[in-house]
């Protein structure tokens, strides 16, 4: 993948858009000037905790001798999952009691932006592509995207409204389901060919 796939990918899966509901009802009984502040702190979290996946992520699989056929079905599926709650969201979500205190870390910048099936999935291409500048820079892109709906996610909410929300996660999961696909048919293909291979033996 280029490095405006993976961007798009790691967008898609970070789901900023999808989680602005979420996150507005986190910080709404704070003064605008520090949710906005808030939500900025929690989108740098969360890029960094990609970030330290990113660079542990190959060393951690090559310890557990997973084949790139694996991390690629296993990864494909992960994203198919993550993609249908996208297309068919909840149609309640719990966000918990009112909020005293400042959220730190956790639960913006994880799970919700940088969640378990995100780390997976930059653990899968850190694996795949053995070129951490390459997957730093598409972070780095994805990253900035997410950061400006995160700060700008009150007036997302206020123009675009529910409806418009749920619109817009309904289509980025439809993307995701896409990419989703091709990384497990790529899997499966190459683990065609290793039974072939064995068979052939």
């Amino acid at each position: 993948m280029n490095l405006w796939q993976l961007a798009l990918t790691f967008f898609l899966i970070a789901n900023p858009i999808g989680n602005v509901p979420v996150m507005i009802a986190l910080v709404k009984d704070f003064s605008f000037h520090d949710q906005r502040r808030i939500l900025f702190r929690e989108a740098i979290f969360s890029f960094l905790i990609a970030v330290v996946f990113l660079f542990i992520g190959t060393p951690f699989l090559e310890a557990l001798h997973i084949e790139n056929y694996s991390l690629r079905i296993c990864g494909g599926t992960i994203l198919f999952l993550i993609s249908l709650t996208m297309i068919f969201p909840p149609t309640e979500s719990s966000t918990g009691s009112q909020m005293t205190k400042e959220p730190f870390i956790v639960p913006i910048a994880t799970p919700i932006i940088t969640g378990g099936g995100l780390l997976s999935t930059i653990m899968v291409y850190a694996k795949q592509e053995q070129n951490n500048l390459k997957l730093l820079a598409a972070c780095t892109l994805a990253w900035i995207a997410v950061t400006i709906v995160m700060v700008s996610s009150a007036y997302l909410q206020k123009i675009l409204g529910k409806r418009g929300l749920i619109a817009m996660e309904q289509l980025m999961g439809m993307m995701l389901a896409l990419l989703s696909m091709e990384i497990f048919v790529k899997g499966a293909t190459e683990f065609m060919h290793v039974l072939q291979n064995i068979g052939a033996r």
